[in-house]
């Protein structure tokens, strides 16, 4: 590799340091400008990997000249005319251009071996081709094709000169003129061809031409004529293009593209700052809506939290059945008739089975209403967290879609009831034994009582249980609040596995960018 100075040396390590700040700095999320700002970091991109930095490493390569413009304006023709074979198709077909051609001079071919506009297209080395230049027929600005149309506002990003190829009765077109001026903005150094120009409006055009040019600050940028060739097939007579082909040769010849590429460098570096910290203000935005939509994940199931937590303040889990299979147990002649009044088991009541299994019963009504009550409340905060964020100015389609795949209700709302009773079951085994239950039947009695039926209560704070049923209400609270910020971390989870980057690193690059502006 060709020596380089040190202050171009440096140079080139901050442009490397910034390629891989930008290939890290990932802006994900569709929100408001999000594809302007995504299109500024694949231009930034693309002008630091295959213009700025090839020259701070080599002081020998060839200067980009890129051929551009809208349908039909003659690119191909004329890149084939200065380089005096066809190797671009021309076409009255549209769009003919699909793969850009480079052309090379084999003195070049070396230095351009390993650059960055290889991806772009086909080499195409020929002994007739200008030293110093590589010249490349892009693809129309207005291509029918999407991928044309990307492919060739990639290659102005790689151009160190854009030549604006237009015709006569084309050069008014408003997205190539919106275009070339925002190259200029840019910094990029432009040409203007005006192909097929019939000899009776030369002066005309041209005149309107050069205003329109001054008009978007290019005035001093060179302007060539291209007359009307009128019917023809395959290239031109070299005198349509030996002017162009003459200054191009002025350019190799008299080392002008090395002047070229420094000021088209240079010009870019102040705007290249001012990107990079619009893109690190766009992360730090993207960062800040994905923990906006984390809090409203967890915001969103506060609703049916509190619901069920009110619901276990008041005993409601045992309104209906599990009530009424209370009282049928424990009226005169119930299996639980003689623990509710209080008085000790005789000899024939010792066995626990029949009172075991009563409270079991009862229990299961109790569990099947706080399943009831889990699963509303779980999918209810589902549907909140789901409505906040489609209500969001962050497109959430595809963060609804992951996170309502991973969200399995099913195992969240089991876990909390089945957890619940196994909660139940562990705080009852410190309770002493009773005569009349096993230890089933207090489990269940516990689990009965925190369920909110009255007499339950009653009794187990008859027996000593008082405490013991507050810990398991309690324990049903924690289930409970346990499954809806199960539900909330699964969407909050979605949205903390979307990679943004880290804006700091763009804006420690955009600072160094300061000494060589």
């Amino acid at each position: 590799m060709t020596s380089i100075s040190s202050s171009r040396t440096n140079l080139a390590g901050l442009v490397r340091r910034t390629i891989s700040a930008l290939e890290n700095a990932d802006l994900p999320l569709d929100m408001p400008g999000s594809i302007e700002l995504r299109e500024s970091r694949r231009q930034l991109l693309t002008q630091l990997q295959a213009r700025i930095l090839p020259h701070l490493e080599s002081n020998v390569l060839p200067a980009i000249i890129v051929f551009g413009g809208s349908s039909g304006a003659g690119k191909s023709t004329l890149v084939n005319s200065l380089v005096g074979q066809e190797i671009s198709p021309a076409s009255v077909l549209r769009p003919t251009t699909r793969t850009p051609v480079i052309v090379l001079h084999p003195s070049d071919e070396a230095a351009m071996s390993n650059h960055a506009l290889k991806d772009f297209g086909t080499y195409q080395v020929l002994d007739t081709a200008i030293p110093g230049v590589a010249l490349v027929d892009a693809p129309d600005l207005d291509s029918v094709e999407a991928e044309n149309r990307e492919l060739s506002a990639r290659l102005l990003d790689a151009a160190d000169l854009w030549m604006f190829v237009t015709t006569a009765s084309r050069y008014g077109d408003a997205l190539a003129w919106n275009t070339l001026e925002m190259a200029h903005q840019r910094g990029i150094t432009s040409a203007v061809v005006l192909d097929r120009v019939p000899q009776r409006a030369a002066a005309t055009v041209r005149t309107d031409l050069l205003k329109r040019m001054a008009q978007v600050g290019i005035a001093e940028s060179p302007l060539f004529i291209v007359p009307d060739a009128g019917a023809h097939s395959g290239l031109l007579e070299d005198k349509y293009v030996a002017e162009i082909r003459h200054w191009l040769e002025v350019i190799s010849a008299t080392k002008v593209g090395n002047s070229l590429v420094e000021r088209t460098t240079q010009a870019t570096l102040p705007a290249l700052r001012e990107n990079l910290l619009r893109l690190a203000d766009a992360l730090e935005s993207q960062e800040h809506a994905l923990l906006d939509l984390k809090d409203k994940a967890r915001e969103a199931v506060h609703a049916p939290l509190d619901k069920l937590a009110t619901n276990i303040a008041h005993g409601r889990f045992g309104q209906g059945a599990p009530t009424a299979s209370w009282l049928a147990f424990a009226s005169t002649g119930g299996p639980l008739a003689g623990l509710v009044a209080g008085r000790k088991p005789h000899i024939f009541e010792r066995n626990t089975t029949r009172r075991d299994n009563a409270t079991t019963s009862i229990f299961e009504s109790i569990h099947s209403a706080v399943r009831v009550a889990v699963t509303q409340g779980v999918l209810t905060g589902q549907a909140a967290v789901e409505e906040a964020w489609k209500n969001d100015v962050v497109d959430t389609t595809e963060l609804l879609a992951t996170a309502n795949a991973n969200a399995d209700t099913d195992a969240i709302i089991d876990d909390a009831v089945q957890g619940w009773k196994a909660d139940v079951a562990q705080i009852c085994k410190k309770v002493s034994p009773n005569p009349w239950l096993g230890p089933a039947g207090i489990a269940a009695l516990v689990g009965i009582a925190a369920g909110g039926i009255a007499g339950a209560n009653t009794t187990a704070r008859s027996i000593g249980l008082e405490n013991v049923v507050e810990e398991a209400r309690t324990a049903l609270s924690e289930r409970v609040r346990g499954a809806l910020n199960a539900l909330a971390d699964v969407y909050a989870n979605a949205a903390g596995a979307v990679h943004v980057g880290d804006s700091s690193d763009l804006r420690l690059r955009a600072s160094e960018f300061l000494a060589h502006s």
